[in-house]
Order: structure tokens, then sequence, then C-alpha cells
């Protein structure tokens, strides 16, 4: 669990860092690559089948994610990069982060289609949680101390906006995320992430911001991605007979 808590630390506060050294469009492709790195890791520790089906479509995810970023351009934002090498290299850092966390996540806990029990998710984030504050605190509470970063200097309308991202954000859509990780794979629950491109775009022309050509179009990629992700492969599917047949048996045998 103290593995998985610095992991998961880490690639929250690498990535937090990248939002000051580059400029939003490349924060945001960069950080798509993590669907990337989680295949490939996924591949080496946890045995995933290899198909040309989920490699392209893992490249469409992030491909539609770069569209939209890339449009944004000239949206009239205006952004500075202090520092962009520094940014890149902490992006892919944190998008690296992302995969060995989520590899953690599905590798250690228990998987009910095997037998092995069943994971709660509650559970397991309010460890996660404890596992934070337990090693952190200390940390926040130097930097207090020290007038680095006073818990002064946070008013209460900081301190309201800290609590709603924190039960929304860190808490609600991560343990969906966590649960869609136990139901399916890694690389389908990290693309899965994607499809916050067409349902923002969808948003966008609901509320009257009509969106951009490229971003309907890097919608449709990424959904078209997402989709060829959830092809099952002829591997997964004879395992699934297998299964289906070995618990038909075992029901036989006891009755």
């Amino acid at each position: 669990m103290a593995l998985r808590t610095n992991v998961h630390f880490c690639a929250y506060v690498v990535f937090s860092f990248t939002a000051i050294f580059l400029f939003l469009q490349s924060n945001t492709v960069l950080s798509s690559t993590s669907s990337l790195f989680t295949f490939l890791v996924s591949l080496a520790f946890l045995g995933e089948t290899f198909t040309w089906i989920k490699l392209i479509s893992v490249l469409l995810c992030m491909g539609g994610t770069v569209i939209v970023s890339l449009a944004d351009t000239n949206s009239g934002v205006n952004a500075i990069a202090t520092k962009p090498l520094l940014g890149d290299i902490l992006a892919l850092v944190s998008a690296g982060f992302y995969a060995v966390y989520i590899t953690l996540i599905r590798k250690k806990l228990p998987d009910e289609r095997k037998g092995e029990g069943r994971a709660s998710m509650a559970e397991f984030l309010g460890y996660l949680g404890l596992f934070n504050l337990l090693m952190f605190l200390p940390v926040a509470l130097i930097l207090h101390f020290t007038k680095l970063e006073s818990f002064h200097n946070i008013t209460w309308n900081q301190f309201g906006l800290i609590v709603g991202k924190g039960l929304l954000d860190n808490v609600f859509s991560d343990y969906l995320w966590a649960k869609a990780v136990l139901l399916t794979t890694t690389t389908v629950a990290t693309a899965g992430l994607t499809i916050q491109v067409p349902i923002a775009a969808a948003v966008d022309s609901l509320t009257g911001n009509a969106p951009h050509l490229w971003d309907y179009i890097g919608a449709f990629v990424v959904m078209a991605g997402f989709a060829g992700i959830n092809i099952p492969s002829e591997t997964s599917t004879s395992e699934v007979a297998q299964e289906e047949q070995e618990a038909e048996g075992g029901v036989i045998t006891n009755c």
C-alpha cells in the first residue's frame, strides 16, 4: 500500500507542476501518452494480449486528444511556457507514474473472475487517503511552520473549492475509475478517460459555445479508438468461454 501511495502522490504532484512550465495544449498532448504507457506496461506485467487493433485504437485515442488540443490553440487564450523542456519531461514522467499506479492496482487487488475474492474499492481508496495523510501531513506542517506555504494564505472560498474537488474528482471519479480497472482492463480504463473529449464537445454545443470543426473530428477519433479497444480478441473470447465451461462443470459436479 505504501508503494501505491507514493506512486499515486508522485503522479499527481508531477502532473500539477507541468501546468506551471507548459502550455495547456502541450500538457494535454503529453499527458495523453498515459494510454500508450499503460498498454505497454500491461503487456509486460499483466499478460494482456497484444493485438494490432488495440495498438491502433490506443493511438487513435491519443490522436483525437492531440487534434482537439491543437485546435484549442486558436481559441485566443494566451499562456506562457516558462520552462518547456522541463515541462515536457515532467508530463511524460507523470504519464509513466500513472501507468505504474494503475498496473499496481490491477495486479495487487484480488481478481473476482479468478476466485481470488472480492475487492472493496471504498476500503482501498480509504486506506490510500489515510496513507497519504500519514506520510505527507508532516511535509505540509514543515512547509507551514517554515513560512514556505502557510495555511493562513488559504481563503474559505479556496478551501471550499479544495473540498469540492476532492469529493468529486479525487473520491467519486477515482472510485468509478478504479472499479472500471477491475471490471475491464487497465488499457480500457485509461482510454476511457479520453471520453471527456467528446463529452466536452457535446457540453459546449449545448451551452451555446459551438466547438471548432476539428473538435468534432477529434471527438470522433477518440470514440473510434475507444470502440476499437473494446473489441475482444480471439484469445480473450476463448478464455471467457473456458471459464464459463469450468463454472458450469463445477455446478454439475456439486449437483
